[in-house]
């Protein structure tokens, strides 16, 4: 978050790339108009000069944003159907209201829905924006898990999840900005690219579809042992058909023709775990398999969906023990032993 508050101080260069871009205004009406699509309009409430700017990627049909409003606001806009677009407070000065519902930092927004939204949004407001187009989410889900996701999205609306789940969006957002400022050309890379997409399906169909159902609420399915195992068996199978790639939960419920909650019951069953730890695992696998051939330790992460760098290195130590610094040192030494020299001779 400190690179956040900085970005908010002082606004740095939006990075070279056709992929960002970044726009400052001290005006609200203007601000409203930074989103495009969105149909806004914007009164100021709060007393005082207005200041606000719009950081954002944009990249097949993926729609990545950061907004930041000083003053509070009375914001009205409506989406185009097509669209779904989420938001989730990065930084809150008070608690808001959106569509008659209170809101905190803890709140996921819900933009879609044919009546608009109204959001009388705090002063001081970061918020980190998702849209997608509607049939790439909807198509990445099983029958019955699309049946749950179209009744979250059907109008405007507020999610109260838990704070894991919170913090993972409101992480990612702030991990992915900064990745990108620091790396622009990440987003040049067509896997990449693809690798990013997957990570914000995965993870807004993690907030739309409820897969935190206990293994008792679910026994009532009567899923066999037998048939656990073999939903397990399947489940790995597709991880190895994508070796080179990451693979989400949603796809393997698509794939397998399983809702979320099976899939979960499955796991925690037989493993006392969830499907999201193990394809996690299977990910950071995949990363440590990379070093060996990656030009950066940031290329094989982001190529395998860790788009927060602390947070993936965290990760990557508590499994493997060691950094992955430490591992692409280890792997390359000739390399390293070069970029070390090239400090020491630079002028």
């Amino acid at each position: 978050m400190m690179l956040l508050h900085r970005h908010i101080e002082s606004p740095v260069s939006p990075p070279a790339s056709s992929f960002v871009g970044f726009k400052r205004t001290g005006d609200f009406a203007e601000q409203a108009a930074l989103l495009q699509g969105w149909n806004q309009d914007y009164a100021q409430l709060s007393s005082g000069r207005f200041e606000g700017y719009v950081s954002e990627m944009r990249f097949d049909g993926i729609h990545l944003f950061l907004e930041y409003t000083s003053q509070s606001m009375f914001q009205h806009g409506q989406l185009p159907e097509d669209v779904i677009a989420v938001g989730v407070p990065l930084q809150f000065g008070s608690n808001g209201l959106f569509c008659g519902s209170a809101c905190d930092n803890h709140s996921i927004h819900i933009f879609s829905g044919k009546e608009g939204f109204e959001f009388f949004s705090p002063t001081q407001l970061l918020m980190g924006g998702i849209s997608v187009e509607r049939d790439s989410l909807l198509n990445s889900l099983s029958a019955e898990d699309r049946g749950v996701a179209l009744q979250h999205i059907a109008h405007a609306n507020l999610l109260n999840l838990d704070n894991i789940r919170t913090n993972t969006v409101r992480n990612f957002m702030a991990g992915v900005f900064e990745m990108i400022q620091l790396q622009p050309q990440l987003l040049e890379n067509t896997q990449n690219k693809a690798s990013l997409s997957q990570t914000i399906i995965s993870l807004l169909t993690d907030c739309l579809i409820d897969s935190t159902t206990t293994a008792d609420k679910l026994a009532d399915h009567a899923i066999t042992n037998a048939k656990c195992w073999n939903i397990l068996a399947e489940t790995r199978e597709l991880v190895r058909k994508h070796a080179d790639m990451p693979i989400s939960v949603a796809e393997v419920c698509q794939q397998l023709s399983i809702s979320r909650r099976t899939l979960q019951y499955c796991f925690q069953n037989l493993l006392n775990t969830t499907p999201m730890a193990y394809l996690r695992a299977e990910r950071l696998n995949g990363v440590r398999s990379m070093l060996k051939t990656a030009n950066s330790v940031t290329e094989a992460a982001a190529h395998w969906g860790f788009w927060h760098f602390g947070h993936f290195s965290q990760e990557y130590k508590k499994m493997f023990d060691e950094l992955p610094s430490a591992t692409f040192k280890r792997l390359h030494p000739i390399k390293m032993e070069f970029i070390n020299v090239a400090k020491v001779i630079q002028p």
